[in-house]
């Protein structure tokens, strides 16, 4: 399994190299190499391996380890991946089967897909863990990417950008440090006082570190930032490198006048999950749709037990019932949160359904075309296209999008060439299929007590499950659990269609989206969607909202609905659902404060927002909410289940620390205390 995410917010930017002729890249804006040229591969192994002292502290790792016997490595520098493959390649060979890897790289200048596979061609010994990276990779610019390797055994966060602004918004602590990248003398500009303290902030006690430089200014940038600092013999030609490690007693400041770096407010700051309680590695999840078993899924990848519970007899019941999703995005310019999050969550999915590329039930990446309809949604889709590389989407004319479709297309418009469309339900029931999974359906829970450290799950006055900890997914329904009823959830009601396929409809070779969707067929039907009902109750599926999912299609993509018979055999009800969504689109996710004692506590804010405080928020001990996904279930719901996952573990975060406060249940506790509606 991999898995990508990424965020963008500038222009393209990949690394432009020059090679010598032995085939090895240097960079022309440092007019540096990338690796030794005595041997990069024994260079990475002496100085960083080596004198992080990684095959010792690899092979201790074990399951006891608490909150996980998660290893994380962070390195100023990706380049060619070489020290990322050589570390895997390490950790592959002498860790336990029940340890992980994280593995978290800075990089300014990402390679190309094809200088990428170039360089690395270099090291033939390495060629499964190569060949691994070069299948998911996306050059982001700016930004954040995830990638999750061996059913995720093995991850790589990506900081794509400007490492004083990027490495600041991580997320996570390092136990082991690659101080590389290129020369102080070719990049002074990375290497200042900032980058060391941040450096520190961002590490274990005792987190260690190795470089191959031994620069003056960097021994006393790590000094100063609270580390060992031991000069010893250098690879190759080179006389001296430096190591050492975090002296635990060292205070952090960190001095930055950089307006570029995000400060989070007090009120999301994150609780501390290291608790007891939390060691047995127990979770009860509510609800079956996409949010739940992806929350489920990735508690399960890291070794917890996880009770699995809805209220109807099978997963996946209600709005994660549609027989055909699409992964669909909707952008913006101008790089909002929620853009950011949606573009993350994207790039994960996609990654994450490679395993079931020849499960043509459950997924098909064929594709998909959002057109440009409108006149004002041209420029927004040409500004995109300059910000985002091929590989996610392009800006095409109309003939060059009827010849992707196989009809027709009478816009110019967006083509997402790795996106295409899932059937959910399947795809929850392989994320539960897991040993540690126990699926109890049938369970209405209506009440969560907590009793000796345990939480237990009630449906009319009988206990369900206990454990450690819960999460709430089950959308709207997330309300009427008494400690959740403050969230801002509402319902969108929405009715999809099933068009029965023609001989002359199953020409078409990939979704269209206009002001509704089609897809290519499945099981001999296309799904037409989806309606958007703000009032409606009701999910009694609807004569009309199958004309009029009908007719969108027959107003944009006439060629195409043409070809489809118009008798009630033909034309039937998808499935009506309702989509849980917040005021601000984005979902819920992260721990559950307490509400009254988060007002009592944030009073002073009705007054002045900008009130200084300094008390951190009460949390419930246990307590997490997965919902509000709206129609995007299937690009969030994997990564924020990935996202949940990360907090609950104190493992580093697969989002920055900016988009994680986007999505965290607080704000509207404190937006609502602002706005004196509390």
């Amino acid at each position: 399994m991999d898995n990508t995410i990424l965020h963008i917010s500038s222009p393209k930017k990949t690394a432009i190299l020059s090679w010598d002729e032995q085939g090895r890249p240097s960079s022309t804006k440092f007019n540096d190499i990338y690796f030794s040229n005595d041997s990069g591969i024994e260079e990475t192994r002496y100085v960083f391996l080596q004198h992080n002292h990684l095959k010792e502290r690899f092979s201790a790792l074990n399951e006891n380890n608490f909150p996980s016997s998660n290893f994380v490595i962070g390195e100023t520098g990706f380049g060619t991946g070489l020290n990322f493959l050589c570390t895997w390649q390490l950790f592959d060979t002498v860790a336990p089967s029940s340890a992980t890897l994280h593995f978290i790289s800075t990089e300014k200048y990402l390679l190309t897909p094809t200088d990428l596979e170039q360089a690395l061609s270099l090291w033939p010994e390495l060629k499964y863990y190569s060949k691994n990276l070069i299948q998911c990779w996306i050059p982001a610019t700016t930004g954040q990417q995830h990638l999750v390797f061996e059913n995720g055994r093995i991850k790589l966060t990506l900081l794509c950008g400007d490492i004083l602004v990027t490495l600041p918004d991580l997320e996570g602590k390092v136990d082991a440090w690659f101080l590389d990248g290129f020369a102080p003398s070719k990049n002074p500009t990375m290497w200042q006082t900032n980058l060391f303290q941040t450096i520190a902030k961002k590490s274990h006690s005792n987190a260690t570190y190795a470089t191959f430089t031994a620069a003056r200014s960097v021994r006393d940038g790590l000094t100063e930032a609270g580390f060992s600092v031991e000069k010893t013999k250098g690879f190759g030609h080179k006389r001296d490198m430096v190591c050492g490690q975090r002296l635990a007693s060292s205070p952090i400041s960190i001095k930055s006048s950089d307006k570029r770096t995000y400060n989070r407010p007090i009120w999301l700051t994150l609780p501390n999950h290291c608790n007891q309680e939390a060691r047995k590695k127990t979770a009860i999840v509510i609800g079956g749709g996409l949010s739940g078993t992806s929350s489920a899924h990735a508690l399960t990848q890291r070794g917890w037990k996880v009770t699995l519970i809805d209220r109807h007899h099978t997963l996946a019941a209600e709005a994660s019932g549609n027989a055909q999703g699409l992964l669909y995005t909707k952008l913006s310019a101008h790089n909002t949160p929620l853009s950011q999050f949606i573009m993350a969550g994207y790039s994960y999915t996609v990654n994450y359904l490679r395993q079931y590329e020849n499960n043509t039930e459950l997924y098909n990446p064929c594709g998909l075309i959002q057109t440009a309809f409108l006149s004002e949604m041209e420029e927004r889709q040409k500004e995109l296209d300059t910000y985002f590389p091929n590989d996610v989407l392009t800006y095409l004319n109309a003939d060059e999008l009827s010849q992707i479709a196989g009809f027709p297309i009478h816009y110019n418009g967006l083509y997402f060439p790795k996106s295409g469309w899932v059937n959910p339900p399947s795809l929850c029931h392989h994320m539960a299929a897991h040993p540690k999974v126990t699926v109890k359906t049938g369970y209405t829970i209506d009440q969560l007590e907590r009793y000796n450290g345990q939480w237990k799950a009630i449906s009319q006055g009988t206990v369900i499950a206990e454990a450690s900890v819960v999460i709430v997914a089950c959308a709207t329904s997330t309300r009427c659990i008494p400690l959740l009823r403050h969230l801002p959830l509402k319902g969108i009601r929405g009715q999809t269609t099933k068009a029965k396929a023609t001989e002359q409809s199953r020409k078409l070779k990939t979704c269209v989206c206009s002001d509704g969707y089609v897809t290519p067929p499945r099981e001999g039907f296309h799904t037409l969607g989806a309606t958007f009902d703000f009032k409606s109750q009701s999910l009694i599926l609807r004569d009309q909202d199958n004309k009029d999912n009908l007719s969108i299609q027959h107003q944009y993509f006439p060629d195409f609905a043409k070809t489809l018979q118009q008798d009630e055999q033909s034309i039937k009800g998808g499935i009506a659902g309702f989509r849980s969504t917040t005021p601000d689109y984005l979902p819920l996710v992260g721990a559950v404060a307490h509400e009254t004692a988060f007002i009592e506590d944030y009073a002073p804010l009705r007054k002045n927002s900008k009130y200084k405080l300094t008390g951190l928020p009460q949390y419930i001990e246990g307590l997490y909410v997965n919902a509000g996904h709206g129609s995007r279930g299937l690009v969030t719901c994997p990564l924020s289940g990935e996202v949940l996952a990360a907090l609950i573990c104190d493992e580093p975060n697969p989002l920055p620390q900016h988009l994680i406060d986007n999505l965290n249940p607080n704000r509207f506790l404190a937006r609502d205390l602002i706005r004196n509606k509390r």
